[in-house]
């Protein structure tokens, strides 16, 4: 018999149904545009254009084998990267009190959840899914992918001119080659290889013994009995709030609450085309109980300049380049030139409401770093490192209190950090992040919540705040007050910084929103243009203001208009202005398996001080999030037509034009003239 408090829940779901139904036929229909809106809001706060391919492949892999909202535990839910431990509890407390879900639609009644959180969530999650076996007929009856783009320039930059004489040449052809294939067997048993030439570098010509520059795949195992996980070839690992390891993608301070809660997955496949800062050996999680034990170990290897051979048969290096690029001489002789090893172990104890760990790390590249010394390292830095941390994560009714203490054994540096967040009535919630690393932690293979780069020197208090004063209308903001104590990469001498932000969402029907936001940000950096022997540290200001709209006028037509503007002055009086407008249409026709993706962007901005970045639509697994700079257009377009439910292709062009200048670039990249166009083509079949 359905308890009367279910029926209740029901009802009021039905109205709920009845009166956003317009708004769940458009948003939830089409997986792909959920995705990429999550993208977009995950890169929102990015400076950098990043490679998302290992989480739209988890949100792929969701969309294929939804987690069953009666059967999931929080570590199924956590799969769901953007949703909050508070949301995750709530959920599991529901269930709890009120018996299975009847039906995903009545996630709209679980505390914590609005509408625009369902219809985000809703692709990835079903109610009573088969059971969850491991059998002969799981792994043979899977589907597989198959996956290969092509990308170029149309302009000929100088390094590819047989006429160019400068450094750098390229010895390969403009275009970039991707190919990935893929096999999963629901989320129990996948395999995948990718193999990619970026532009410029040699293809198939007997340089590498491949033919492409790099090849990757991993074999991957889930839930076999008390093994919860086995990983074989390429893979990440993440562990606490990635201050003992964490060499996987991850986000900092972003307009949520709980941006800086990070909720470490373990062992995770390499699925994407970096070509750093990843794992290459076997890792496994088995489960006893209420532990999880985990152990892994890789042995590669990786690009370094070298610049001398030792007596005892040691190479020593001035660099350990990470970027990935094969392209000339130089690049080609640092290509794998060091072995790297990294071994570890975790132990979690889980319960309900708290998880506890305690991990390990030995660490160790196989050369002597005789890089040169700046100003801020009074040593080199070593890659000998043996460090242990301590994690828990702990929900206690309505707030989630994390943290996480490493310590380097080799010189008893330490590192550590302590959050929560904290839900103080059904519309307010506060998250505070603390943070103090020593200033010579060991920064490689961290990802630890910060204001630099890497899990050192820094010292800060991050405080964010979300309010829903009504419905539609949802306000978020943070302020993070920094400090580095001692000298850092442009800055020579200890240095104090703040930075804010507010952003306020209103949905004003089911058709339209609006979102502005604010950002501001005080940093101290070297005064470039001096000319004195002691370099003055002056302070940076940067203001950043942005308005977006969304709009859909028609059923197969969406409209986004995006301002945004630009403030950056120093106390020497510099004071320059950016400003970028940017219309995009987004197209899905009825009667045909076509839809179109297109931006007209104008910008103005006066140097790289008030460079503005900003998402672009993309095709699967390549992204876009480039730099607008100097002043000029961009427009793109791009094409995905599906002929089959097995077949899918995507085209892409985007051109970028600038005024006032001749040239573009600088050495190899050098583009004569004052346009810089980019084709893309890819094709998926499926089977």
């Amino acid at each position: 018999m359905i308890p009367s408090r279910k029926i209740l829940a029901l009802l009021l779901v039905v109205t709920l149904i009845y009166w956003s139904q317009k708004s769940f036929s458009q948003n939830t229909e089409n997986y792909n545009q959920v995705i990429s809106e999550i993208i977009e809001e995950l890169s929102s706060q990015t400076d950098v254009e990043v490679d998302y391919s290992t989480f739209v492949d988890e949100l792929n892999e969701l969309v294929e084998n939804p987690i069953d909202l009666n059967t999931a535990n929080a570590d199924d839910l956590s799969r769901i990267f953007f949703l909050s431990t508070f949301q995750i509890q709530s959920l599991l407390s529901y269930r709890d009190s009120t018996g299975n879900f009847l039906s995903k639609y009545e996630l709209l009644v679980v505390p914590g959840f609005d509408i625009s959180d369902v219809e985000k969530v809703w692709p990835f999650v079903a109610v009573s899914q088969a059971g969850d076996y491991f059998t002969l007929r799981s792994i043979v009856y899977g589907r597989s992918e198959i996956a290969t783009r092509i990308k170029s320039t149309l302009e000929t930059p100088e390094g590819y001119k047989s006429s160019y004489s400068g450094t750098g040449k390229y010895l390969g052809s403009k275009p970039s080659v991707y190919a990935r294939y893929s096999y999963k067997s629901s989320d129990k048993f996948q395999v995948g290889l990718i193999a990619e030439k970026d532009a410029g570098e040699p293809f198939f010509d007997g340089t590498f013994n491949t033919g492409f520059d790099y090849l990757s795949g991993y074999v991957l195992i889930n839930k076999l009995g008390k093994v919860k996980r086995l990983i074989v070839g390429d893979y990440h690992a993440e562990f606490g709030q990635g201050l003992t390891f964490w060499n996987n993608l991850s986000f900092g301070k972003s307009l949520g609450v709980v941006s800086g809660h990070k909720r470490a997955n373990g062992l995770v496949k390499h699925s994407s085309a970096y070509e750093s800062e990843y794992l290459r050996g076997v890792g496994g999680t088995i489960g006893i109980g209420k532990f999880d034990i985990t152990a892994f170990g890789s042995y590669r290897k990786i690009d370094a300049a070298i610049s001398d051979t030792l007596e005892d048969g040691e190479f020593a290096f001035t660099s350990l380049p990470e970027t990935g690029y094969h392209r000339s001489i130089s690049e080609i002789d640092n290509r794998n030139n060091l072995d790297e090893l990294v071994a570890g172990t975790n132990v979690t104890l889980n319960s309900r409401r708290v998880k506890t760990s305690v991990t390990y790390v030995r660490s160790k590249v196989f050369g002597e770093n005789q890089k040169s010394l700046a100003l801020y390292q009074p040593f080199p830095q070593s890659y000998d490192k043996n460090v242990v941390g301590l994690s828990s994560d702990a929900y206690i009714r309505s707030s989630n209190i994390f943290g996480e203490v490493a310590l380097q054994l080799n010189d008893l540096r330490v590192a550590s950090l302590v959050g929560g967040s904290f839900r103080l009535s059904n519309t307010v919630q506060l998250g505070i992040i603390g943070r103090s690393y020593n200033r010579f932690f060991n920064s490689r293979y961290t990802a630890g919540f910060s204001e630099g780069s890497g899990v050192a020197n820094e010292n800060g208090i991050y405080t964010a705040i979300t309010v829903l004063p009504a419905k539609g209308w949802k306000i978020t903001g943070y302020v993070d007050v920094f400090s580095f104590p001692w000298l850092k990469y442009r800055v020579n001498s200890p240095s104090t910084g703040r930075e804010l932000a507010a952003q306020t969402e209103y949905t004003v029907n089911a058709n339209f929103d609006i979102t502005v936001r604010y950002r501001y940000k005080q940093t101290l950096q070297n005064y470039s243009e001096s000319v004195s022997q002691i370099i003055p540290v002056i302070e940076e200001v940067n203001h950043r203001l942005r308005l977006e709209m969304n709009y859909a006028p028609l059923e197969i037509l969406r409209l986004k208009t995006l301002l945004e503007g630009v403030k950056f002055e120093t106390d020497s009086t510099k004071r320059e202005y950016g400003s970028l407008i940017a219309q995009d249409f987004f197209v899905k026709f009825r009667k045909i398996p076509l839809e179109l993706s297109a931006r007209i962007a104008v910008f103005d901005t006066y140097s790289w001080d008030t460079r503005i970045y900003s998402y672009e639509s993309d095709m699967l697994y390549s992204f876009t999030v480039p730099a607008y700079y100097l002043q000029g257009t961009r427009v793109y377009l791009l094409l995905k037509y599906s002929p089959t439910k097995r077949l899918d292709c995507w085209l892409r062009y985007a051109q970028t034009r600038y005024a006032n200048v001749d040239g573009i670039g600088q050495g190899a990249d050098y583009i004569q003239g004052n346009t810089r166009s980019e084709i893309k083509a890819m094709v998926r079949v499926r089977f």
